[in-house]
């Protein structure tokens, strides 16, 4: 059985990725901020597939790295990373932007999967084998 690893796993496009995930027959470690949200989705994908969460933000690297660490078997051989985790904040044009607001959106859209994929990466390099998605706004592409 493959494993897939969901960060922003409980709403959205991570929550429909799961379960369409676990619809195929994926062990699926679930991560998220939100611990509550993470129990529920353990709970009902479970009848399905065997499911871990890890509750983290992925704006912490510190907090990244040894949650991933701590995965055991048959958790910890990722086969599909996607990372998902993302936000945008604002509309406001660049002279009246919030510096917060940047550095919360580059912290978690572009740290935090730096950081999620430099802790899944080794594994897939030593397994030869695994893939990365990276989900990814419009936002991205044009301005608002």
């Amino acid at each position: 059985m493959k494993t897939a690893l969901i960060t922003g796993a409980t709403s959205g496009i991570g929550l429909a990725t799961a379960i369409t995930l676990a619809e195929n027959g994926f062990a699926i470690v679930l991560c998220g901020r939100n611990t509550e949200k993470l129990a529920e989705l353990k709970e009902e994908l479970s009848a399905v597939v065997p499911v871990e969460t890890l509750a983290f933000d992925v704006r912490d690297k510190d907090m990244v790295a040894s949650q991933i660490a701590s995965l055991q078997a048959p958790f910890n051989e990722i086969d599909i990373l996607i990372n998902n985790a993302g936000n945008a904040h604002g509309l406001d044009p660049i002279d009246k932007g919030s510096l917060e607001d940047w550095d919360a959106m580059l912290d978690i859209n572009v740290k935090g999967l730096l950081y999620v994929s430099n802790a899944i990466i080794p594994q897939m390099r030593d397994r030869k084998r695994g893939q990365i998605i990276n989900i990814g706004s419009t936002a991205g592409k044009e301005v608002y």
